[in-house]
């Protein structure tokens, strides 16, 4: 009997007995896990793709949707990795982990190719990597409906379409928001730099033109008339006292 607050790691038998993965290939279980195949690859356009394969070009967004749909009773919980193999070649999930108990229904994730070259992505080709977990009954498992194939797959086309890009991080786009954003910021330095170039050049202009007319107008003493004024009166002084 499984202890309290302990888990227990699925092994290929224990997956089969507990019925977890419908639609599924005997070549697919491992040891303790079992490997999803892709079934439709959905473009950035929404474009359905689930006869040959797709050739996913360098930093674009696909969705890979499983074959499989996935089963999960309430004490049992998931967890998907993406395939070493996709790694390898340079794609990479960008939302995968915890498949919560209750879950019924297809998996999926987006996947982008970081590689330099096109990778071609094979319909029923490996993409990710299940474990299951045993555990304790959680007092807060919550019943979710079972989602039809062609609600989840309509589902994942407008995520395709309204929330994803083309590649990833929009890199044209990016740039060229980032480009005007340099042009702008730059014209306004140059404006900014203008006027204030045109302000020093207006004070210089002025402090020479103050500086030239302090130095050309003649200087008013006046205290001229006065000094005149007391020599007269000196020298009528002098002149008065030799009579």
């Amino acid at each position: 009997m499984q202890s309290r607050d302990s888990f227990m790691l699925l092994t290929d038998s224990e997956i089969r007995a507990a019925q977890l993965v419908k639609y599924g290939s005997d070549a697919r279980y491992n040891a303790t896990s079992y490997d999803l195949g892709i079934g439709e690859i959905i473009d950035a356009s929404g474009q359905r793709h689930s006869e040959v394969g797709y050739a996913v070009k360098p930093q674009e967004i696909v969705w890979l949707i499983s074959r499989e749909n996935i089963k999960l009773p309430t004490d049992i919980t998931a967890h998907a990795s993406i395939r070493t193999g996709l790694c390898n070649n340079g794609l990479l999930a960008l939302n995968i982990g915890i498949v919560d108990p209750t879950w019924d229904g297809p998996l999926s994730t987006a996947v982008v190719n970081f590689s330099k070259s096109e990778y071609f992505l094979k319909i029923e080709e490996k993409f990710l990597r299940l474990s299951f977990l045993k555990h304790n009954e959680p007092e807060l498992a919550r019943v979710s409906s079972p989602s039809s194939r062609k609600e989840y797959i309509a589902e994942r086309i407008g995520l395709a379409k309204t929330k994803f890009g083309t590649t990833f991080l929009n890199v044209d786009e990016l740039s060229g928001n980032v480009a005007r954003r340099i042009v702008e910021k730059r014209k306004e330095s140059i404006f900014l730099y203008g006027a204030v170039a045109s302000m020093i050049i207006g004070l210089i202009v002025i402090v020479i033109s103050v500086a030239t007319y302090a130095i050309t107008f003649p200087r008013y003493n006046p205290y001229g008339d006065f000094d005149q004024r007391l020599k007269l009166i000196e020298q009528n002084l002098k002149v008065g006292g030799e009579h």
